[in-house]
């Protein structure tokens, strides 16, 4: 993984943190913008074929998420009636997950990686879907301790992805740990500690730093290497093309709303 990826992944958390405290709609814009550089490199990553059909898959599916979270009636239940949009995300998942069977009956028999392809759509399918649990966030942003957990979600996002997504630290999953967990501590402490967070929410913040940068480790844990090893099957990796790894840089940014649209309505 080169440091560009890095600097984009920071660049997107940057983006969408501060979308989501301007309110909802730009939210869903900064989501949408996430969600089609996912969808477009998504495939190449995971060396696909019938890469056009599988984008469009997973980008249709992304941004009707968006949609259902920006439109859906918000009710009246505060933050924790957030939790309620996953229902509608759920089925939103549901028919995205079958456009991805639809795809390669469409292909016809006989036609390579069907099965892997398939999987890959619908894995690309669910992170498009979690990309939009950043609009919720935007949402509830007048809730007591909701600007924190955004700025504690974009916070961590910068600090682990420029450490994490890096040449040096991929591949390094006990580097990735030892190094990780206490960055997200510090990040969800400074910034419980600068904007004044009640006690009672201190908790919520650094649950969510530490499950965001969990998935920036995974990510990095998992990526492909910069130097393939010769038994490794050739696959559009971060190498070639580079769109292939500006997508996986951006999984864990967008993945990181459904952290804080989980612990938002621990906030209630």
């Amino acid at each position: 993984m080169r440091l560009s990826m890095a600097l984009s992944a920071a660049l997107a958390a940057l983006v969408l943190g501060g979308a989501a405290l301007l309110g909802p709609v730009p939210a869903a814009v900064a989501a949408c913008l996430v969600i089609a550089v996912i969808a477009f490199g998504w495939p190449r990553q995971m060396g696909a074929p019938a890469r056009l059909s599988l984008t469009l898959t997973m980008l249709v599916a992304g941004v009707l998420g968006v949609f259902v979270m920006a439109l859906w009636p918000r009710g009246d239940a505060g933050p924790r009636g957030a939790w309620a949009l996953f229902e509608p995300l759920a089925v939103v998942l549901a028919f995205g997950t079958m456009a991805s069977f639809i795809v390669q009956l469409v292909r016809g028999t006989g036609r390579p990686l069907r099965l892997e392809s398939t999987v890959t759509t619908m894995g690309g399918v669910l992170v498009c879907l979690l990309t939009a649990s950043w609009v919720p966030l935007a949402q509830h942003r007048e809730a007591p301790g909701a600007t924190g957990l955004v700025v504690t979600l974009a916070a961590t996002l910068i600090v682990t992805s420029l450490i994490g997504l890096t040449p040096f630290m991929q591949g390094r999953p006990r580097v990735l740990a030892l190094v990780m967990v206490p960055a997200s501590g510090v990040v969800a402490a400074l910034v419980s500690l600068l904007l004044g967070a009640p006690a009672h929410t201190a908790w919520v913040h650094a649950a969510a730093a530490l499950g965001t940068a969990g998935l920036v480790s995974l990510t990095a844990a998992a990526a492909p290497s910069s130097r393939p090893l010769p038994e490794d099957r050739v696959v559009g990796t971060t190498l070639s093309p580079r769109r292939a790894g500006y997508a996986l840089a951006m999984a864990p940014v967008g993945a990181a709303g459904v952290v804080g649209h989980v612990m938002l309505g621990f906030l209630a």
